[in-house]
Order: structure tokens, then sequence, then C-alpha cells
């Protein structure tokens, strides 16, 4: 449907109290249809520049992308008893405020600042937690949806909850076996175990229904920038692997020893077989005053692994951040050194004690999982003699 010019708002573009853009916005679609000024070019959002200035196009994707994806279940249906058209629009009733960065939009005639806003610092409601949540009716008028949930990406069921001053991430499960949240702990322990740096994940049953939850790892201070920013941040060149071009990205930000994180990443992505690593949830923690980085983000995100919508470990499972099966992309790893074996009973332990606790999963299947994770770690544990021999090879 064609819009109208009257249909068009005047928006800035903030990053914490720092005017980054002037805006024309269509709120009804949540569509950027016009950028009248760029007042930071060094406040914009990491690949959204073109020779330094902002782009329509790809300002438009970024914040398409920090909003509710199309595939969340009863999305459609809930906005449409919301009255309200698009995603991107739901995201313009809270300003596009999220818990993962500093950026927001705000009427450019409207004196509203950062710290009377923020979802870090201010409590949000409930209302819309709870509509995506539990599916309830969003025909009600009186409903409040200032809320970080109108700006979270992902295509679970999931909700952001106020708990001792702490932001919590509730997500819940998919398909018969609904085994993302036992996942998430799994491999949460796992991580424990190997040194790796990680967000922790626990479990909650809500009407006997297992849920993961884990605490929000930015703050007032900090924000997380997804390695699809960075990434996109600069033109890759055709001989340049996807992996290559993200090394060149984060050396030319400065950002170090990235190669010990992503052998870390890999190598638990091989242990749990996930095949949901994607550009969006893994990235960088930066310090949203100085932009400085600090470094690589925990890894979380785990719970689409441990062949939880399959009857079988058998076949190589792929990847989506670079692309091939895990047997390739395992080739990438670069150290082992840090690797630590764990006891085929320790392993087999994490995994049978946690999926125990699903109500509805047999102990065939438990076994076959467990057993799938012994032999993924043995082959790391293979794969680490063999560097280790190449390394003493090349002295």
């Amino acid at each position: 449907m064609s819009k109208k010019r009257e249909d068009t708002n005047n928006w800035t573009l903030m990053h914490k109290n720092i005017p980054v853009a002037n805006v024309e916005l269509i709120e009804e679609e949540g569509i950027i249809s016009k950028i009248n000024d760029t007042l930071s070019s060094v406040r914009a959002p990491l690949g959204t520049l073109n020779n330094n200035k902002l782009d329509r196009k790809k300002l438009n994707r970024w914040f398409k992308d920090r909003s509710i994806p199309a595939s969340r279940q009863n999305i459609k249906q809930i906005l449409e008893e919301m009255q309200i058209s698009t995603p991107q629009s739901l995201a313009i009733h809270s300003y596009g405020l999220s818990l993962s960065d500093h950026y927001w939009i705000k009427p450019s005639e409207k004196n509203i600042s950062w710290e009377s806003v923020n979802f870090y610092q201010n409590n949000f409601s409930d209302d819309m937690g709870e509509i995506l949540f539990l599916n309830k009716s969003g025909s009600d008028p009186n409903i409040n949806i200032n809320s970080p949930d109108n700006s979270s990406d992902g295509w679970l069921k999931k909700r952001w909850m106020q708990q001792d001053n702490k932001q919590l991430l509730v997500k819940g499960g998919s398909g018969y076996f609904e085994q993302e949240p036992y996942n998430e702990e799994i491999a949460s322990n796992i991580m424990k175990h190997l040194g790796i740096h990680h967000t922790p994940y626990k479990q909650i049953f809500i009407k006997d229904k297992a849920y993961s939850v884990c605490e929000n790892f930015t703050n007032e201070n900090t924000e997380y920038i997804t390695a699809s920013r960075l990434y996109d941040s600069e033109k890759k060149a055709n001989h340049l692997s996807n992996y290559e071009h993200l090394l060149n990205c984060c050396e030319k930000i400065g950002i170090t020893n990235i190669t010990d994180h992503l052998d870390q990443m890999l190598i638990i992505d091989y242990i749990i077989a996930n095949t949901d690593r994607h550009w969006g949830n893994f990235g960088f923690i930066r310090d949203a005053d100085t932009l400085k980085y600090q470094g690589f983000a925990p890894i979380f995100d785990n719970g689409t692994s441990l062949w939880h919508d399959k009857h079988t470990t058998t076949g190589d499972a792929r990847t989506l951040t670079f692309p091939g099966p895990h047997s390739k992309q395992i080739k990438l790893v670069k150290d082992l050194s840090w690797f630590e074996p764990l006891e085929t009973k320790q392993i087999s332990e994490i995994v049978v004690q946690t999926l125990g606790k699903h109500p509805f999963m047999d102990e065939a299947r438990i076994e076959m999982i467990s057993k799938g994770v012994i032999k993924n770690f043995e082959f790391i544990t293979s794969l680490k003699k063999e560097i280790s021999k190449d390394v003493i090879s090349n002295v």
C-alpha cells in the first residue's frame, strides 16, 4: 500500500544522548523514508554508512534486524489484534529501544533524555512479554507496550523479565521435543568445564514447560555489536573467505586475539552440533561512551543443537557462520592447547542429568544424544593431538 507524504514524521536517531541523524519515518510501517542530516557518522550503527553518510537502505535493514522477525510464533496474529502493521512499527512504540545496544529514536521536537527512557535504568511493562510469551490477546486497548520485547530478534518464543535489578531473557523451545531450553543448560555446563567465556543458562518451568533463562550481558555502559554489523562495515574482497574478512574487520578496529575466541566458539559448536550459529548471535562488546571494543561477547544462544529436531545423531550437521558442514568448519581452528578433554563419564552425566528432567523424553533418546556428544568430544581430542604434532613438526 502506498503512503502519502503526511504519514511521515520527523524523528532523530540517537545513541544515548547524542543525535546521530535526523530522519523522516513512516510510523505505520516503521520505514525510514528519508535521511535529512547525518549528525554524527562516528556514532552511526556499524555498517550503515556510505561515503561517511548514513545510507537509507542500510539503515532500514539495520532497523528491521533489531525488530521481531516475521518468523516469530504468532507474531502476525498479535500485530493484527494490536492493529499494528509491522514489527518495525511495533518497535517504534518503545522508541526502538533494546537491551542489546544504546540506540533509540525519538520525535525530533520532543526533549527526551536517554536516562529517562532506557530499559537498563527504567522499569518496563510486562504486558508485551505476556502477549508474546503466553499467547494473551493484544486487543486490549489498555495494554502498555513499552517494552524491550518489541526489539528482540530470533524466531523462538521469548520475553524479557526484571528481577533484583537484573534483566533476564526467558526463551522457549520448538517442535515435538521442545528441547532447546535443556540444550542451553547442557552447553553452558560443558563450556564451564572447558573454561570458555559464555553466558550461563538455567531452566525454569512454567505450567510444566521448560524455559531457559539467562542474564543480560550488556548494561548501561556497554553494548553488543553483532558479527554481522562488523562484517558489513567493510567491503569484502573476492579472494577472501568469510572467516578471513571477519579477521580483517576486527584487526582494523583494534580487536585482538579474535582467533582464540573463534576457536572456542567453533569447538563448542562442533561438540553440541549447533546448527544455528549465525552472524547475529555472536559478536563483540563495546564501551557505549568511548566506542572502544572490549573484546568477544560471551558465547550465548546454543539451543538449536544436540539434534533437537532429529531422531538420529548421524550425518554432518551444517553451519550458518562459515558455510559448509561442521567437518569443514572445524578445520579453521588454529590452537587447541587450552582444550582439556572431559572424561566420558563426566560428559554423559552433564547430558543425562539435564535431559533426564525432560518429562517426555525416553531413555533411548537421551542415551543417543549422550553418545553423540561423547563422539564429538573424542574427535576434538584427536584433533588436538594432530594440531600439536603439526606445531612440533613446523618448529
